[in-house]
C-alpha cells in the first residue's frame, strides 16, 4: 500500500484562448470526464462564469457525474486588476448562477492563473462573506506568472476564516515549481513527480492535481494567451499530445499516486480544520513594499 498522500484531481473549466467555438473547450472536457467516469473517479471543477453561461449543459453532466463544482471567476481576469465593487458582484452572480444551475452548493474557489497574490488578499474577506469555504489559489514561492512567497505550504485560514489549500510546488533555489499541474505536469517527468510529491509534507495536507481543456487538447491552433507573454503561449501550446499517458503513469492502475475526491470531501473528513494556522500577511510577513512606497 502506497504511503503518499492521495492527490485530488481538479479541472479549470474556462475558455483557453476566447474563441467563439464552445467545442474548443467542451470536446476536450467530457472527454476528461469520460476517463474519469471510466476510472470511478471524482473530483472538483473549476468553472468560469461566462463558461457557465455560454455550456450550461456541461455543467448541469459534469455535476450529474457527482464532480464538485467550484467557482473560476467571471472571466478568468487576474486578481491583480479586478476591483472589490465587481469582484463582489460578478462572483455573487455566477454563484448563484451555478447553484440554481446544478441544485448544488458552490463552496470552492480558484483564482484565475492561481493570481492570488499579496495584493489581492482583499478578495478572501469577499469570498468568506458571500458564503465560500475554501480557496485554491495561492502559488506559495516565487513565479514567473503569480507568486505569493512566503505563504505557507500547507493549508491554513485567512483571517475571514476562509480555507486555502496552496498548490503542491517542489521549491526549487528561485521558484516553486508546482509540479503537478497543467503546464508543469505535462513537461515534468513522471518520475521526477512523483519524487516531488514522496517530499511533500504529511501532516494535515490536501494535495491536489489540476489540468485544463487545453492540456489535453493536441488539436488547438496555436493562439496568443491573453495576460500572458509569447514564450507562456507557447509553453502552454506545446507538448500536449502524451498528457493521456502522462496520467496514466501517474494515476492509472499500478500508477504511482494514489487518487483521493473532491476537495470539500476532502476538508470535511480528512482534514483537522480546527488546527490550521491562520496566516496574516501584514503581521506574519511585514508590510509590503506598495504599503512602505504609499505612506
Amino acid at each position: 500500500m502506497s504511503d503518499l498522500l492521495p492527490v485530488s484531481f481538479t479541472y479549470d473549466l474556462e475558455n483557453h484562448l476566447e474563441s467563439e467555438d464552445q467545442a474548443r473547450y467542451e470536446r476536450p472536457t467530457r472527454q476528461f470526464m469520460d476517463l474519469w467516469a471510466d476510472r470511478g473517479v471524482r473530483g472538483t471543477v473549476f468553472i468560469v462564469g461566462e463558461v457557465a453561461r455560454r455550456s450550461p449543459n456541461l455543467i448541469r453532466e459534469i455535476a450529474d457525474a457527482g464532480h464538485e463544482i467550484g467557482y473560476h471567476s467571471h472571466c478568468h481576469r487576474p486578481l491583480e486588476i479586478e476591483t472589490p465593487e465587481r469582484f463582489r458582484q460578478e462572483t455573487a452572480d455566477d454563484r448563484a448562477f451555478m447553484e440554481d444551475l446544478t441544485g448544488k452548493p458552490v463552496v470552492g474557489y480558484r483564482a484565475p492563473s492561481l493570481s492570488l497574490t499579496r495584493t489581492a488578499v482583499w478578495t478572501t474577506d469577499i469570498l468568506a462573506d458571500l458564503g465560500f469555504r475554501y480557496s485554491s489559489s495561492v502559488l506559495p514561492a516565487h513565479s514567473p506568472i503569480y507568486g505569493f512567497p512566503g505563504a505557507p505550504l500547507a493549508p491554513f485560514k485567512w483571517r475571514s476564516g476562509l480555507i486555502e489549500l496552496p498548490t503542491p510546488i517542489f521549491p526549487t533555489r528561485f521558484w516553486g515549481v508546482p509540479y503537478i499541474g497543467g503546464v508543469y505536469l505535462r513537461y515534468v517527468p513522471a518520475a521526477l513527480i512523483r519524487m516531488a510529491h514522496s517530499c511533500q509534507p504529511k501532516d494535515n495536507v490536501l494535495p491536489w492535481c489540476y489540468l485544463h481543456a487545453h492540456d489535453i487538447d493536441a488539436e488547438e491552433p496555436f493562439g496568443r494567451v491573453r495576460h500572458a507573454s509569447l514564450m507562456t503561449s507557447l509553453l502552454l501550446w506545446m507538448n500536449r499530445s502524451g498528457t493521456y499517458a502522462k496520467i496514466e503513469r501517474l494515476f492509472g492502475a499500478g500508477g504511482a499516486l494514489p487518487l483521493g475526491g473532491p476537495l470539500i470531501e476532502r476538508i470535511e473528513n480528512e482534514l483537522d480544520t480546527d488546527a490550521l494556522p491562520f496566516f496574516d500577511p501584514d503581521r506574519d510577513l511585514g508590510r509590503h513594499p506598495r504599503q512602505a512606497a504609499a505612506e
